[in-house]
């Protein structure tokens, strides 16, 4: 009897923390829509069961996030991410699904620069062109280490600096003193800022006796991003003889219609006057293409690097892609995270690339701690078409 009594009193103790936890409900929100919405039925309901009731569990918000996201690891899926508010990636997620998940507005802080966390620290991977951070003097290969004096963590606490001097406290040679540099956040649309960093890139090189277009595109997502480079082709860079195209980390989301604009089944036309003087006019770019890829390359860009590959229309340098091809969904928890699904399979040609990846045609390593601005990757990508053929 007492032995029974016990564990009724365990069981209501239990039942009793459950309740109380704050975080059972978004935790069940996750776990409900893995259930139903995950694009394998079969190891959603598996990864539902063994999770059911987990967010009971969280002290707080970060220990909820640390616990979301350590059990959708399990699912080894990609385009299957958590992103608390305020986070970098939430932000970015909301400004691609602005219009699916009904948001008026989406702004967030920004200095204009991608970082990365290795395990020697926190490094500037991209300082995006004409952005705060670019025009206080930040390099690619920067290590922060302070803001404001405090140990740099996360970009994060820059929510309360929007409009504000700012000190980044940097390390740009290994061992020597750190640099102190003056940004001022801004707010800005995410998606702007990526439209902007691409059409801020534009640009043609001389290398090697020939005129190198260049342009980076952070973003994928979105027709805006293709619009841009297709009015860039036929505009500045029409004169140019080969073009390097920068799928290197960012987001995704290509749509398989940019392939069009490379597309050499579609026929040169001439106009001849009644002098007798040719112009030959194309509505494709019929010359050399670099695509410059890495590990972090995913979902749409590795779709396009993969046909123009297959159909020898690109030559890819740098580092073999993620291998990041299923389509995800953003699913909004009540507490205003999101939780990023991946809700369907896909194939390109019968070809599945999720977990593969697309293997570059030149392979160069990623050098980015202590870089001082040096770009390895991208000098190889301009050395490659510099002496391309151009394509019969």
């Amino acid at each position: 009897m007492a032995r029974h009594l016990i564990l009724l009193v365990c069981a209501l103790l239990t039942t009793a923390s459950h309740a109380a936890s704050p975080f059972l409900k978004p935790g069940d929100e996750v776990v409900e829509y893995v259930r139903t919405r995950f694009h394998d039925a079969k190891r959603g309901e598996a990864w539902a069961t063994k999770h059911q009731g987990y967010g009971a569990a969280a002290t707080n918000a970060e220990d909820f996030a640390r616990l979301t996201r350590t059990a959708l690891a399990e699912l080894n899926a990609s385009h299957t991410a958590f992103y608390s508010r305020g986070s970098e990636g939430h932000a970015g997620l909301s400004a691609i699904f602005q219009h699916s998940l009904k948001l008026p507005k989406v702004d967030a802080p920004s200095i204009g620069a991608d970082v990365m966390e290795t395990p020697e620290g926190f490094f500037v991977r991209h300082v995006f062109a004409n952005g705060p951070a670019a025009k206080a003097g930040m390099l690619r290969g920067d290590r922060l280490v302070s803001i404001d004096g405090k140990p740099f963590q996360s970009l994060t606490p820059l929510a309360s600096r929007v409009g504000k001097a700012t000190r980044f406290t940097v390390e740009r040679t290994q061992g020597a003193t750190p640099l102190t540099l003056t940004i001022t956040p801004r707010l800005i649309n995410p998606k702007t800022e990526w439209l902007d960093t691409q059409k801020a890139s534009s640009r043609i090189v001389e290398r090697g006796g020939r005129r190198v277009a260049y342009q980076q595109l952070y973003s994928c997502a979105g027709p805006e991003h293709q619009d841009l480079l297709e009015e860039t082709l036929a505009g500045d860079f029409s004169s140019a003889d080969a073009l390097v195209i920068d799928f290197r980390d960012g987001w995704g989301g290509c749509n398989p219609t940019l392939l069009n604009l490379f597309n050499r089944t579609v026929p040169v036309f001439t106009r001849i006057s009644r002098e007798g003087r040719r112009n030959d006019w194309s509505a494709t770019w019929r010359k050399p293409v670099v695509l410059l890829v890495n590990g972090n390359s995913r979902s749409g860009k590795e779709m396009v690097a993969l046909v123009m590959k297959q159909h020898a229309l690109a030559t890819l340098v740098g580092q073999r892609t993620a291998g990041a091809v299923l389509a995800g969904t953003p699913l909004r928890l009540s507490t205003g995270d999101l939780l990023y699904l991946a809700v369907e399979d896909i194939q390109v040609d019968g070809v599945r690339l999720e977990g593969q990846g697309v293997p570059v045609d030149v392979e160069v390593p990623d050098s980015l701690p202590f870089a001082a601005g040096k770009d390895p990757q991208l000098d190889k990508a301009l050395d490659v078409a510099s002496v391309a053929l151009s394509p019969r």
